[in-house]
């Protein structure tokens, strides 16, 4: 357990970004990341006196983002789930776009942000959430288990379909953008 010497700011607060790069993960959109965020820093910061110090603080505060999210799905079954007209949840692909490459590494250069969280967004919410934990925040499948609250055979599992079908979505919308292999 933290002591009232140690601060929530010099413990919790240098993983905001990586924080705020899962909510983003979970839920796709900007101004519901920086809420779900908020609300989980909110809760880390109400109950900082039970984090025990020398444990991983990233995957607590992941943990509790997780839990937070789930909450917030419950409520939006009950409530419904309202959208703001303005904003825009993935831009749609340029239409026109050519590119040459030589290599695997090229081929990744190639895709814009949208492109790859487009892709991301198709996958089902544990798989993207997954592959957002081991691939993005290089969490190991243990700690990954732990924040997600399943079997650890489950979050490699989940990683390899999510890599799986991840590849398939970018390396479809390669053929179709004319580069590798298929067709325009």
């Amino acid at each position: 357990m933290c002591t009232s010497s140690e601060s929530f700011e010099g413990i919790a607060l240098p993983h905001l970004n990586a924080v705020y790069r899962a909510a983003v993960a979970i839920c796709g959109r900007q101004r519901e990341a920086e809420d779900l965020v908020q609300d989980t820093f909110l809760k880390a910061f109400e109950r900082f006196e039970l984090f025990e110090k020398g444990t991983n603080c990233k995957a607590w505060l992941l943990q509790i983002l997780r839990n937070t999210w789930i909450d917030q799905l419950r409520h939006q079954k009950v409530t419904g789930l309202t959208l703001p007209l303005e904003e825009e949840i993935v831009a749609d692909a340029p239409e026109d776009y050519e590119t040459v490459w030589s290599d695997a590494d090229d081929l990744l250069e190639n895709f814009s942000d949208e492109q790859i969280i487009k892709a991301l967004s198709e996958l089902p919410e544990g798989q993207r959430l997954t592959l957002f934990l081991t691939d993005v925040e290089q969490l190991s499948q243990k700690e990954v288990a732990q924040i997600t609250g399943v079997a650890l055979g489950t979050v490699k599992s989940r990683a390899s379909r999510a890599r799986a079908e991840l590849k398939r979505k970018l390396n479809s919308y390669a053929k179709q953008m004319g580069l590798m292999g298929g067709e325009k």
